[in-house]
């Protein structure tokens, strides 16, 4: 419904013209000049982002300068060099809310949203997932959430229509207020394998890092749980999100800290510790630390402005990981994965990094025409 500056090619993973058509990058890779059409919209709604603390991108732009010199051109001048900027521009937070959206909102409700695109018109209904499976079986949807742990059940009754993605999301957890040492248990003895089968929807998607999987180290968790009776017996609260989902998640997590000899307590509410869901906001590998380090201040910031500034910068942020690893400020648990039934009448459904699907290129055989 919104139109970005930028948006993201599913397929290859690389931004293209939004409402901008056009880019170029100063030498240091500080300033970025946009060719746009409302650039002074676009200027006023990063404005509005940084202005506001609790707006999901406003770290990306908090000491950013920001300009539209004509209608025509926006200017963004960044703090430090960073090479992969123009990813940023593809997230909803850049776009203007006075610009229409590929999509007009033809009604609206908690339950319902209808939209609409010249000849297509597309219907978002709120069910549970149950629930969603049983449209979609009688042919009333034709794309549905897979239920948790479901996946593989659904693809033996229904065939090729369950679709599962990893994404560029963890859940993790961030650990403050207690030592290092501490940390470390905690790190080490996460219960990533019984999680991974219950909670996501494909092999392999328990994180031992922030970039990339990494390895488990069984010898590494048998250090931690011996070294547990050394270790002060305090109790760590570790806030979790209301959500079914992410408390169901966090009592796996629990019950093996438990188990070796750890003191966690969940708690709804604040806490010093976090267990959440974390869902990068642009589509590159840097997104997570740089949230991390820029937002919350966790990590070595000096190092994350040296990764976004390098031309080849995996093995940068490797290290970073690497020191974030060895204080355990952040416990990294699963990859998010996404699983959805899609009808095998839809052409052109297609799922990015981010869990995004573009619906001006879908259609249906059946009704492409109506809904």
């Amino acid at each position: 419904m919104y139109s970005t500056p930028l948006t993201l090619d599913p397929a290859r993973g690389t931004p293209r013209p939004g409402l901008c058509s056009g880019w170029d990058a100063s030498p240091d890779f500080r300033t970025w000049t946009f060719t746009c059409r409302a650039a002074p919209s676009i200027a006023g709604a990063l404005r509005r982002v940084r202005s506001l603390p609790d707006a999901p991108l406003h770290w990306a732009f908090d000491d950013a300068e920001i300009r539209s010199p004509d209608a025509a051109h926006l200017v963004i001048r960044l703090p430090f060099p960073w090479r992969r900027f123009p990813y940023v521009l593809t997230a909803v937070g850049g776009a203007p809310r006075s610009v229409p959206g590929p999509f007009a909102l033809v009604s609206g409700a908690r339950d319902r949203v209808v939209v609409r695109r010249d000849d297509l018109t597309v219907e978002f209904r709120r069910l549970g997932a149950r629930e969603a499976v049983r449209e979609f079986r009688a042919g009333r949807l034709d794309e549905a959430p897979v239920p948790l742990g479901d996946a593989k059940a659904l693809t033996t009754k229904l065939g090729n229509v369950v679709h599962t993605r990893r994404l560029l999301g963890l859940d993790l957890v961030t650990l403050s207020d207690i030592g290092v040492g501490l940390r470390r248990a905690y790190w080490q003895t996460a219960n990533r394998g019984d999680y991974e089968q219950l909670v996501s929807e494909q092999d392999g998607s328990a994180a031992y890092a922030l970039v990339g999987l990494g390895e488990k180290d069984p010898a590494a968790f048998r250090r931690a749980v011996d070294s547990i009776a050394a270790l002060p017996r305090v109790p760590v609260r570790i806030a979790v999100d209301p959500d079914p989902t992410m408390r169901y998640a966090a009592r796996l997590l629990y019950a093996q800290w438990r188990d070796v000899g750890l003191g966690p307590r969940l708690v709804t509410g604040t806490a010093p510790s976090v267990f959440r869901r974390m869902l990068a906001a642009y589509p590159q590998e840097e997104a997570i630390p740089a949230e991390l380090a820029l937002r919350d201040g966790i990590g070595r910031r000096g190092q994350l402005l040296r990764a976004l500034g390098a031309t080849q910068q995996h093995d940068r942020l490797l290290r970073l990981d690497q020191a974030l690893e060895s204080s355990a400020e952040v416990v990294p648990v699963a990859w998010v994965v996404d699983g959805r039934l899609v009808s095998p009448r839809l052409r052109g459904w297609e799922e990015d990094v981010l869990g995004n699907v573009d619906y001006s290129v879908v259609r249906s055989q059946a009704s492409s025409r109506r809904r």
